[in-house]
């Protein structure tokens, strides 16, 4: 496997723009490889009230004071924007960055959201094929001088995407569900990589073995795909902190810590370290810490400093 893969994934709601900023330089600085917004005009959690920033928007900000880190959102709705026009801001993003763009994207699934601001809805089958569309729209606006396309939900007549973007030969396409007869067909056929939260092994494991199913049917090898995972964390230096750290958000989730502990990253760094290499195991490269306001500081330094690391020895001595 090539080298294993680091981010942080950072909630815009409840938020300053400052605290973001402050972050995701910091992240920059301390070596992680990737840093990430939500596509959501309104908070996803608690009462759905306050402030929550656009995602594009704020990404082409935070990228442009940050250096090292590759820059995505996972993941963009596909049903809020048109593809040719993503593809043009995600060229564009990936120029002014010099080529650090990565873009996940997916069928959107935030029905109240799209109703309070007017947008249409359609119902999955029909998000689904413009998730379908869409990824040969702007791969073929990435890669040909003039793009012509002609679908059920998208047309393009001698479309051009000038400046192409400067990854070549476009930068990686993350495709984000766990549909089991339509997403991961898709991810199969059009994406470069998949992205899914922390599932339960067991249910990790059959996802794999579907999308590998789909790899066959295409004609692809199921190593090709490449994998991430996203996560909330409750890290810290010592186990007592950490399992009364789980006990809380336990509670908050309204689940035991037990089931957490198949869907959150708990425990020392060591602890941590061990779950995510039965991750790594399973082909999975790049391993996306998710945060929420208040950040955690301290959590993000746990994580890149110790958690990577052991991960990493941990590989080296198999």
């Amino acid at each position: 496997m090539s080298k294993l893969k680091w981010g942080l994934q950072s909630s815009p709601q409840h938020v300053s723009y400052c605290e973001l900023l402050e972050l995701w330089q910091k992240a920059d600085s301390l070596g992680y490889d990737s840093a990430w917004l939500f596509d959501h005009f309104i908070p996803i959690t608690g009462l759905r009230t306050g402030p929550c920033f656009e995602g594009w928007t704020l990404l082409s900000a935070l990228a442009a004071q940050t250096t090292r880190l590759h820059v995505g959102c996972l993941v963009t709705s596909v049903i809020y924007r048109h593809p040719a026009v993503l593809a043009k801001m995600g060229a564009t993003l990936d120029v002014i960055t010099s080529g650090r763009l990565e873009l996940g994207i997916g069928a959107g699934w935030f029905e109240a959201e799209t109703l309070a601001f007017g947008m249409p809805f359609p119902r999955t089958g029909e998000r689904l094929a413009q998730l379908d569309e869409a990824l040969q729209v702007i791969r073929m606006l990435w890669t040909q001088d003039y793009s012509d396309f002609t679908g059920r939900h998208f047309t393009l007549t001698q479309a051009r995407c000038e400046p192409k973007p400067l990854q070549k030969p476009t930068p990686t396409i993350w495709v984000g569900g766990q549909g089991e007869k339509v997403t991961l067909r898709i991810v199969a056929k059009r994406a470069d990589g998949w992205d899914m939260d922390m599932l339960p092994l067991d249910v990790y494991d059959h996802k794999l073995e579907v999308l590998s199913g789909h790899c066959e049917r295409a004609e692809r090898d199921p190593a090709t795909v490449q994998k991430t995972i996203h996560f909330a964390g409750v890290i810290a230096e010592d186990e007592h902190n950490a399992q009364k750290r789980a006990e809380t958000l336990a509670q908050q989730w309204n689940t035991s810590v037990a089931e957490l502990r198949g869907r959150v990253l708990v425990g020392t760094p060591q602890q941590a370290a061990e779950q995510l290499m039965t991750y790594v195991d399973r082909g999975v490269g790049h391993f996306v810490l998710s945060l929420a306001a208040p950040y955690d500081l301290k959590m993000v330094e746990l994580y890149i400093n110790e958690v990577a690391p052991l991960v990493e020895r941990l590989m080296e001595n198999r």
